[in-house]
């Protein structure tokens, strides 16, 4: 049978809170939704529940009662941020870990097939809990049989590692947690005490069809889960891959322009990526593998303090600078980290030519804020794209910019002209059932080889050897008139060729001579 293990952090967002400022640890310490004296108090620790402290109670109420309190806000990002690290933590002990949705700092393990790997299963239980405690953190950790029962005992057992060998005694042992430890609707617990009903043994004796008429479906899912009656497997979340990507120069970048310019165009798949997968980046690993040996460049005078990036030696003996890069908050915005990027360099410049360079980045879920703004932002900047035109009609003049308009006129390379372009308008496209054909007309049609006056599909060569040869010819469509001037008479065909191109072609009565007209896209 597979073993499963839940991993419980009780008060996680505390935790986060205290291991971000150690020096708390001796103070009673809460957690406030809002940084104002009506804030409320979500969690609490032990010193603080000793100062008659309690969830729900005002932190200006609670720091009356402690004149020493300690508290801050423990932000969702903060709280998710948390959650992965953990998570990846944990998967050095198992390939599968389910975080809980609805309970942070709470996760699940598949403990099938590691026995061999650690030895026993206590060895495995040992070195999580080890883990997690060098880390920091306090935890309770159960490894049973099922989801339900090990998240129980794990609830009610706030430290420690508890171990069942066999399925009956872990379910003995969840009967006996209370109700109110198990997250249950406050509404749902208040009836069942009503009742008589506290843990979750004297909630299994409740009839199911009883429980599902009076209390609701979320009531009956919850005792079908405590019997053992629903099936509940496993669902791991799938460790993220890393957002990072490499560059290398043929010669080694000196130039600061050039280096930011690389840098950025690497960046661009990367956000585009976090927009995809709903993240945002929270920090910026940057790694450049230097040219130059160890002590090569010159020390800068005036500096105060320790420079703010890492110089390291890689596996291959290389000199390596590293720079890490945090923003104010998770952002989806480039151009806000090229800044950073550029005050960092110029900043505190590269010694030496860099011969390649790595970004990775540390991503956090973004907010709801974030992805609308990116989403209701339109890809092309017409602000911008005004301004580039601007800047050519400068340079090459008024005519280097110019529209294509419609006009009337009786052949095809006299219905459209150009006119100058002054500024680029938003794009206005009306919703159709069908796309259009798009036909590219030649300003000056191509005279092709001679021919005899008829089409031909039988090897009729147009264009190069790749295009192939015509293998069907729609057509003709006649144009004729101008009889005033010498007179128009064309016959105009689409032919397809074998590389499937559709070529615009017409056949000029009065010249007796094929040409090629342009192209349907």
């Amino acid at each position: 049978m597979d073993r499963l293990a839940c991993v419980d952090l009780p008060a996680f967002p505390l935790q986060l809170l205290v291991r971000k400022h150690p020096d708390w640890q001796s103070f009673p310490v809460v957690v406030v939704a809002k940084d104002e004296p009506q804030g409320v108090i979500q969690w609490v620790n032990a010193k603080a529940r000793a100062a008659r402290i309690l969830p729900g109670h005002r932190y200006a109420h609670a720091l009356s009662l402690a004149p020493d309190l300690r508290a801050g806000v423990v932000a969702e990002h903060e709280i998710a941020t948390g959650v992965a690290a953990v998570a990846e933590r944990l998967r050095r002990f198992s390939p599968e870990i389910e975080p809980c949705a609805d309970a942070p700092g709470v996760f699940w393990l598949d403990g099938a097939g590691l026995e061999r790997l650690f030895g026993s299963r206590r060895r495995w239980a040992r070195g999580i809990e080890r883990d997690l405690r060098e880390q920091g953190y306090e935890l309770a950790l159960a490894v049973g049989f099922s989801r339900f029962s090990t998240y129980a005992v794990a609830r009610s057992r706030p430290q420690g590692l508890t171990l069942f060998d066999d399925p009956d005694s872990e379910h003995a042992a969840a009967r006996d947690v209370p109700l109110e430890l198990l997250g249950v609707e406050p509404r749902l617990r208040d009836h069942l005490r009503r009742l008589g009903v506290v843990t979750v043994g004297e909630f299994l004796h409740l009839p199911a069809g009883g429980v599902l008429e009076r209390f609701g479906a979320e009531a009956h899912r919850l005792h079908r889960l405590a019997a053992g009656e629903q099936w509940d497997p496993l669902r791991p979340k799938a460790a993220v891959e890393p957002i990072e990507a490499v560059q290398v120069f043929d010669d080694p970048e000196r130039n600061t322009d050039r280096l930011l310019f690389a840098l950025e165009r690497a960046l661009e798949p990367m956000f585009a990526r976090l927009v995809r997968e709903r993240l945002a980046l929270a920090r910026l690993f940057v790694e450049y593998t230097l040219d130059r040996p160890p002590g090569a460049g010159r020390p800068r005078r005036g500096r105060v303090g320790p420079p703010p990036h890492l110089e390291a030696t890689d596996e291959y003996g290389r000199r390596v600078r590293i720079d890490a890069l945090r923003p104010a908050e998770p952002t989806l915005d480039l151009q806000v980290l090229m800044r950073l990027l550029r005050l960092r360099v110029e900043g505190d410049p590269i010694a030496a030519g860099v011969r390649e360079f790595s970004v990775r980045i540390e991503p956090v879920p973004a907010t709801r804020e974030q992805l609308e703004l990116f989403a209701h932002q339109p890809r092309r900047d017409l602000a911008a794209a005004n301004q580039a035109l601007a800047r050519l009609r400068a340079e090459l003049g008024d005519g280097a910019v110019v529209k294509a308009s419609v006009r009337d006129g009786h052949l095809p390379e006299a219905c459209y002209g150009w006119e100058p372009l002054r500024a680029l308008a938003p794009a206005a496209p009306q919703p159709r059932d069908q796309r259009s054909l798009i036909r590219r007309i030649r300003s000056r049609p191509r005279l092709l080889p001679p021919q005899e006056g008829r089409y031909r599909d039988d090897g009729w060569v147009l264009g190069d050897l790749e295009q192939g040869p015509v293998i069907r010819v729609l057509g003709p469509y006649v144009i004729s008139g101008g009889w005033w001037t010498g007179g128009v008479h064309r016959e105009y065909h689409f032919a397809e060729t074998r590389r499937g191109d559709l070529l615009w072609v017409y056949y000029d009565r009065r010249r007796r001579r094929w040409f090629d007209h342009g192209r349907v896209e």
